[in-house]
């Protein structure tokens, strides 16, 4: 899980390929909701093209890549700044990705982004997690 080559300054992740369904977006909402992010109908009177994806679920896709990579202990203490760039729509395909670019101490700097299936950074930021290995 960690070795001493994730912790390289330049070092490059990627999470799993997601393609986003409906069902999957339900299960970010509270139960029983009906809004943006899980009923088209209620995006489309909002302004939207259809229920865009819940940014905590994009958040997700992050944290599941970095916990992969790093480990729970190092994840439980990740510090996430994320901004949401553009809409994600059921259909799309994302990937979580990460770069560290630089270390201190014990802890690991990334830049961190989502990509959709055209290459589009949907989401950008920067995550902070403590040294794997």
């Amino acid at each position: 899980m960690t070795d001493r080559g994730v912790n390289e300054i330049g070092t490059e992740l990627a999470g799993d390929d997601r393609e986003v369904t409906m069902e999957d977006m339900i299960l970010f909402a509270d139960e029983g909701s009906k809004d943006i992010h899980t009923d088209d109908g209620e995006a489309r009177a909002a302004g939207l093209p259809a229920a865009v994806v819940p940014g905590v679920q994009l958040m997700a896709y992050i944290h599941e890549m970095l916990h992969r990579q790093y480990g729970f202990n190092a994840v439980s203490g990740t510090i996430l700044d994320v901004r949401f760039r553009a809409l994600v729509l059921a259909g799309d395909t994302v990937t979580a990705h990460g770069k560290v670019t630089g270390a201190k101490g014990r802890r690991l700097n990334l830049d961190v982004w989502c990509a959709n299936q055209r290459g589009e950074q949907v989401v950008t930021g920067t995550a902070q997690v403590a040294k794997g290995g």
